[in-house]
């Protein structure tokens, strides 16, 4: 008789690319294995190497990534831009994004280094990036320790930091002269404020001064 595995092999094939298509995050060899119906892991490496074949088509728009023994399926980069809108987290905002990009190049970073570069509304914005999963913390001391998670990689279709910081290899020469330039506005404000209030003392004095001469 035929073996079960080979010849259920396209049904089996199926059903771990569903599971990679709906999976949050990377599928291990021994987690496809228990899904397929505890199928040995050299079954499980052969259909992988089928769909990452097959994903590798012109015709595909996604492809089979593998990490560290980790599967997933992301899209493929010359598709990423004209379908990037319809990803999650498209309503962060961009103080948040900057924040994240902090967090990601300088991996693991502490909470108060990104309050003390970032301001007070960092500590905002940790909070919903902790909500939406794409960092974690660690107490250190009494700060906490950022980093940023698989959803992250996953989602910004990258397979380490190292390749992040790769292609932001300035970034913190932009969030330098960002940093400078939102201090400029502040201080701007802030004498726009000073200046404000001492022309309103000034006329305020000078209609009490009227008051008293026509009395």
């Amino acid at each position: 008789m035929p073996d079960r595995q080979e010849s259920n092999i396209e049904h089996d094939q199926a059903l771990v690319e569903a599971a990679l298509f709906l999976s949050p995050e990377p599928l291990t060899r021994h987690k496809l294995a228990r899904i397929i119906g505890g199928a040995s892991l050299a079954y499980v490496e052969r259909i992988l190497a089928q769909i990452e074949d097959e994903f590798r088509l012109d015709a595909h728009g996604i492809e089979l990534h593998v990490e560290d023994g980790k599967s997933m399926f992301q899209v493929k980069r010359a598709y990423i831009d004209a379908v990037a809108h319809l990803a999650p987290h498209q309503d962060i905002s961009r103080p948040v994004l900057r924040s994240l990009a902090m967090i990601a190049y300088n991996h693991p970073l502490t909470q108060a280094d990104l309050v003390k570069a970032r301001g007070n509304k960092a500590y905002k914005h940790v909070q919903e990036l902790l909500e939406r999963g794409l960092i974690r913390a660690e107490e250190q001391g009494r700060t906490l320790l950022l980093y940023v998670t698989d959803e992250f990689l996953r989602y910004f279709g990258l397979s380490s930091v190292e390749e992040f910081r790769f292609h932001v290899g300035d970034l913190p020469e932009k969030l330098e002269e960002e940093k400078e330039e939102a201090q400029e506005e502040q201080d701007t404000e802030q004498q726009d404020v000073a200046q404000e209030g001492t022309e309103d003392m000034k006329d305020s004095g000078e209609e009490a001064s009227q008051e008293v001469d026509d009395g």
